[in-house]
């Protein structure tokens, strides 16, 4: 007589190796791969469809019950620099409990959170790898630099790290106590302040003790020591002057006119 086999769903949520949570709808919690599932009743897995093409089809994970400080963060839109997501199924014998098959269903990033506070339940959006990768093709008239990453990863330019205490949030603007050991104008502009695994876009920064981030950061980073590191707008002027890189820049170095040439002059 052939086993007797159920399919259950295992779903990782994960934005860094500290903050993670192991969902499952198997009706009881469970250890696999060295990770806890806990159960969550009345969940639910919508997949996309599959296709050749780069689309933006979603997964739409719902009814997740908010419990713990991960779902709470990823609910209340604590700034993850990404949380991955991967759904698998799983073939059990009921029997024995030993799986038989694994399948990986999906593999992309959380796009989307939407909390329903009033009955404690999350809905994920999730997008897949396709949809990060589809950008416009082209090579553009413009001065930026096509570099990726700023340092050994791309560049080669060296990025400035320091560590500092931060004394006040107020909405988007973040201090921090004292001021900076390198004073260089606008070498932090465009990069990102990292805390636990979390990072936040510097969106303009010039000079002193304050930074204008993309987000608002939490509240709570008030009196914690976070990591500032440098960035690059990616223009050449700023490739020269403050990083003395010149000879990487990766770029036609050609501005665009600010008039429209059909019908003005220069």
């Amino acid at each position: 007589m052939d086993a007797v086999k159920r399919s259950i769903t295992l779903i990782d949520l994960i934005a860094s190796p500290t903050q993670a949570e192991y969902l499952t709808n198997a009706g009881y919690s469970l250890t696999y791969d060295n990770n806890i599932y806990r159960n969550v009743d009345g969940m639910t897995v919508a997949l996309p469809t599959i296709g050749s093409a780069l689309d933006t089809k979603e997964c739409t994970i719902s009814a997740v019950a908010i419990e713990g400080v991960f779902l709470s963060h990823l609910s209340n839109n604590y700034p993850f620099s990404s949380v991955k997501v991967v759904i698998r199924e799983l073939d059990m014998n009921i029997d024995t409990g030993a799986v038989e098959a694994e399948r990986t269903l999906f593999t992309g990033l959380v796009f989307q959170s939407a909390p329903a506070p009033l009955i404690g339940h999350l809905q994920i959006i999730c997008r897949g790898w396709k949809y990060y990768t589809d950008t416009t093709a082209g090579v553009p008239c413009t001065e930026q630099c096509a570099w990726s990453a700023l340092g050994a990863r791309g560049c080669g330019a060296t990025i400035v790290a320091e560590q500092h205490v931060v004394d006040s949030v107020d909405g988007v603007n973040l201090t921090i106590v004292g001021g900076f050991t390198d004073t260089t104008t606008s070498l932090f502009n465009k990069g990102y302040v990292e805390f636990c695994g979390s990072r936040l876009k510097i969106k303009f920064y010039e000079s002193g003790s304050t930074l204008q981030l993309d987000k608002a950061p939490p509240s709570d980073w008030v009196g914690q020591t976070v990591s500032i590191y440098s960035g690059c707008d990616r223009l050449l002027s700023t490739c020269r002057t403050i990083y003395d890189s010149e000879d990487t820049f990766l770029g036609l170095g050609i501005a665009m006119v600010d008039y429209n040439p059909f019908y003005e002059g220069a």
